[in-house]
């Protein structure tokens, strides 16, 4: 299950940098992790399935049949991973970078850096995880046939061959966050000729397969099992079938948000936000500034020194604090931030240029100048947020000033 710029989640689950994450090794020379959370499916696996492996192997012990059941959740949990790496390789042959495997409560994941250029590269990315599950069964239940009939080794093969073939058949099914939807998005966006128009459609599909796998659990608890006493075991697998549904329910709207977010960063034009500014000196009475602001139609104040320089840059939030009885005696200089390099944006910025400088110098406004050297007004964070439609509060605070070597204003 593939993760794309560590955001794009797969059916298998996060495995975010914030989780606490235990190396276990590395395949290809990507390093695979296994979060706590792993603990708690060996453990589930390990009771479920003790009982099952003891009545199918004939003259198994009960710690026997336990011990198995063990060796049957590792040899899941390989499995898991081997399915990453099917994404993995065929990444790595398209010339991307896999950052890591993780194995965490609800499957795995792999997180892939770098933005696939072609509907093509997507789909085979998409499909070398449900193929290398595929793959997988058909071994094992070949296997499975050279191993004495009834044999704890058939079993086991046997059990995973069907492991892996539900692996492999539950990515596939058409909507985010699963390999499915991947494959349904690389086809859309195929013939539409756009990505966006891809994950949408591929998003809704996810969120109807949530909301028809809730739908599955409830019935076969009410009506197909409503007469039979509820087991730990079964409470335990309704409770993980409810997390796989909300899992695909809010994976697909994540991944939707991404897309949107990268389109519009794509596309993003700092020329676009920039305000009209008014060019006032330090001493200037922020009551006086204010009035300049409305007469002149600008949204936006520079501090300039004596010779016309940029120097500072006021800042709307401060003059929004400040009461109005104390307009007349506060002077510009009380409200604006010195000017640093990071506060000094080129005008032709565009894409994700402009956000990554941003996110480097974080603060609420910024100078922005033209070829030139000329400023050509201002910036503001929220302006900017507004356009990638994020709340302004996830933009970073300013940081400390730095003395900047100073900037040309337009001539008056």
């Amino acid at each position: 299950m593939s993760n794309q710029n560590a955001e794009r989640q797969k059916a298998a689950g996060p495995g975010g940098s914030g989780s606490m994450l235990l190396r276990i090794g590395s395949v290809l020379g990507v390093p695979v992790f296994v979060t706590p959370s792993w603990l708690l499916v060996v453990l589930f696996i390990t009771t479920s399935y003790a009982e099952f492996l003891r009545d199918q192997i004939p003259g198994a012990s009960k710690p026997g049949s336990y011990g198995l059941a063990f060796v049957f959740a590792l040899a899941l949990a390989v499995s898991v991973v081997l399915h990453e790496v099917g994404h993995t390789v065929v990444s790595r042959l398209l010339g991307l970078r896999v950052r890591r495997i993780v194995v965490f409560l609800l499957g795995g994941v792999s997180e892939i850096e770098g933005e696939v250029a072609r509907p093509r590269d997507e789909f085979a990315i998409a499909a070398a995880g449900p193929a290398a599950s595929f793959a997988l069964a058909g071994v094992c239940w070949a296997a499975s046939l050279l191993a004495a009939t009834d044999s704890a080794t058939a079993v086991l093969l046997l059990l995973l061959a069907w492991s892996n073939l539900v692996i492999a058949v539950f990515n596939v099914l058409p909507g985010l966050p699963l390999d499915g939807g991947r494959l349904v998005q690389a086809l859309i966006w195929r013939f539409s000729h756009s990505r966006l128009t891809g994950v949408r459609i591929a998003a809704r599909s996810g969120r109807v397969l949530a909301v028809l796998l809730a739908v599955a659990i409830l019935f076969g608890n009410v009506v197909v099992g409503g007469d039979r006493p509820a087991t730990v075991s079964s409470v335990i697998a309704t409770a993980m079938g409810f997390a796989v549904a909300a899992f695909l329910w809010f994976g697909a709207g994540q991944t939707l948000r991404a897309a949107e977010l990268g389109h519009r960063t794509a596309t993003l034009q700092l020329r676009r936000l920039v305000r009209p500014a008014v060019y006032l000196p330090a001493q200037t009475p922020v009551s006086e500034a204010v009035r300049q602001v409305a007469r002149a139609g600008a949204a936006g104040i520079v501090v300039v020194d004596a010779n016309g320089f940029s120097r500072a840059i006021v800042r709307e939030s401060e003059i929004a604090r400040l009461e109005p009885h104390r307009r007349p005696w506060a002077t510009l200089g009380e409200v604006s931030q010195p000017l640093r390099p990071g506060l000094i944006l080129a005008e032709d910025l565009s894409g994700e240029a402009v956000l990554s400088t941003v996110r480097s110098s974080p603060a609420s406004e910024y100078l922005v100048v033209g070829a030139d050297g000329v400023s050509k007004g201002v910036m503001a964070a929220t302006d900017l947020a507004r356009a990638l439609g994020v709340p302004a509060g996830r933009l970073p605070p300013a940081r400390l000033a730095q003395p900047v070597p100073p900037v040309p204003d337009p001539p008056t």
